[in-house]
């Protein structure tokens, strides 16, 4: 039986960061979550709140320069900071509650499947709930769009600016510019 969720006073907002490399990707090497950029929404305040900065420290691959570029992440932040992620999900269990009571939403689907994807690997069981919003497909359907856009562009067609000195492709500043704009 699916569970029916009713409560939108807060939404669990999620952006997934992983490494990635131009071109082919090294032999042996997956692309795997180094980030778990994540907001809280409260849609009937207009606000939002950023949850903490959650580094996952890989375990098949290596960040690559070109994914520094991208996300401004290094293999030395991952190396200091970052957790396995047993651990990078409990720490956004303890900032926002029982994850499977909270409705959440990504901006497409591949932040779903891929931490699906990878809870799966670990043998994890997967933390969120089943109420997730596509909020890409939202905002297509909701303006009537013949297709879905990327967020930097919807954005653009919204009118709407990113929060200032954020970077995009950086899991935390995504998060909170899809819960702040959209």
């Amino acid at each position: 039986m699916t569970a029916v969720f009713t409560n939108l006073d807060r939404i669990l907002i999620i952006d997934l960061e992983a490494t990635c490399w131009q071109g082919g990707r090294p032999p042996g090497e997956e692309p795997e979550i180094i980030e778990i950029g994540n907001a809280m929404l409260y849609p009937a305040e207009s606000r939002v709140e950023l949850g903490p900065e959650i580094l996952v420290q890989p375990s098949r691959s290596r960040v690559s320069a070109f994914c520094t570029e991208l996300t401004g992440i290094t293999q030395e932040d991952l190396d200091q900071r970052g957790l396995p992620l047993t651990e990078a999900l409990q720490v956004l269990a303890e900032a926002h509650g029982e994850l499977a009571d909270l409705v959440w939403g990504s901006f497409g689907d591949y932040d779903r499947k891929k931490l699906l994807g990878e809870c799966a690997m670990h043998g994890l069981p997967f933390p969120l709930s089943e109420a997730h919003i596509n909020i890409k497909r939202l905002v297509a359907q909701a303006y009537g769009w013949p297709k879905e856009r990327g967020m930097m562009r919807t954005l653009h067609h919204l009118g709407l600016q990113p929060l200032p000195g954020s970077r995009h492709h950086r899991g935390a500043d995504d998060a909170m510019n899809i819960g702040m704009n959209e």
